[in-house]
């Protein structure tokens, strides 16, 4: 079916971005699930968002074409139409740099609703203040003075996570793969790194300051303190803002996986997806592990996913989310096409869209 021109009030509203186009995956109770095509078809969408800050529902989305192009893009009419911006996302001739994908977008902190963020590769920050009309570089990090030393990872020199600090409008995060956490605690004019205890086995230097292949990171939203991510080498938790890292891995079975979330009404309740080195399930079950005590111990969570000798799924670093309900929802897709629910913190599971291309991103917002 085609996108809807609105969504009533309250739909839960689920963004996925595949290989080939935008899907928008909307229920009024989360039961039900009616899917949608939109009007980006055809190109690789890495990730889509939705932004409601002023009253209106602006879906942004990184286009990134096999032939044409990388392109940001917006639409006021939920995938109908797009848009490009007055002054997009390119890097001036002089630099030597050249886009090749964007990897995320990111709205700005509720009190400051025209900013916009987008990560790319190659690693670099870009933000708008105008509502993704004009974009500009941040020149801190993309000056810092390590740059000529940071290596791609096997998805390229990406930024591909971005946390805005909501309690304190100079603080901020961002995720490079494979450089590692970075931090700015001036609003952007400088960055450290912040990944301190985390892996690099790879490297001959295991904890050198820059190298890791982070994966994902969240924020904890009622303390802003403490972060979580998911790595090339583990799972993490920092109680001081990535000032140092603790290994909160424990007896799940693998050290490797991309995507990471949490239940925002009960933020010491983590959902993550561990794989092995082929990319995809350790085992013949499918499996999203729920920790409910910060990453003091985890339990798997399997009741209404896919078991069985031929189950090979692979879930990429946007590839899971948690809406805003109560209990939470949880959002898994995966490269195969298939896009899994829970409506009860992961307790059970449902396919609620199969037969997609291979799933990039999904993002899930509650209609305001």
């Amino acid at each position: 079916m085609n996108a809807h021109g609105t969504y009533p009030k309250g739909t839960t509203l689920v963004l996925v971005g595949t290989k080939r186009g935008l899907f928008l995956l909307s229920s009024p109770d989360r039961k039900t699930w009616e899917v949608n095509n939109t009007a980006l078809r055809g190109n690789r969408i890495f990730f889509a968002t939705l932004d409601q800050r002023q009253g209106s529902q602006r879906i942004f989305a990184a286009d990134n074409g096999d032939f044409f192009g990388t392109f940001l893009r917006y639409s006021d009419d939920f995938g109908q139409t797009w848009q490009d911006p007055e002054q997009g996302i390119q890097f001036s001739p002089e630099s030597g740099e050249k886009l090749i994908n964007i990897w995320t977008i990111e709205p700005g902190r509720p009190d400051e609703p025209g900013t916009v963020y987008a990560g790319i590769d190659p690693a670099s920050l870009w933000v708008s203040t105008d509502g993704g009309q004009h974009w500009s570089i941040n020149t801190g990090l993309a000056n810092h003075p390590t740059r000529s030393q940071w290596n791609p990872g096997a998805g390229g020199l990406c930024l591909h996570t971005i946390v805005a600090d909501p309690s304190n409008s100079d603080r901020m995060w961002v995720g490079i793969s494979a450089v590692g956490c970075m931090r700015s605690d001036d609003g952007g004019q400088s960055w450290v790194f912040a990944n301190k205890n985390t892996r690099a086995d790879f490297q001959p230097d295991k904890y050198p300051e820059f190298g890791q292949c982070i994966h994902r990171f969240i924020q904890h939203p009622s303390q802003p303190d403490v972060l979580y991510q998911q790595n090339h080498c583990g799972i993490y938790k920092s109680l001081n803002a990535g000032d140092d890292w603790i290994d909160i891995q424990h007896e799940l079975p693998s050290d490797f996986g991309f995507p990471i979330a949490l239940d925002v009404h009960n933020p010491d309740t983590v959902f993550v997806i561990v794989e092995n080195e082929s990319r995809n399930n350790v085992n013949d079950q499918f499996t999203v592990y729920r920790t409910s005590n910060g990453g003091e111990s985890w339990r798997s969570m399997t009741e209404g996913l896919p078991s069985g000798h031929g189950v090979r799924l692979g879930v990429l670093r946007h590839g899971m989310c948690s809406d805003t309900l109560d209990p939470c929802g949880v959002y898994v897709g995966t490269n195969t096409g298939q896009v899994f629910a829970s409506r009860d913190r992961g307790e059970t599971w449902n396919l609620i869209a199969d037969f997609l291309p291979s799933v990039y991103s999904v993002q899930a917002f509650v209609i305001e």
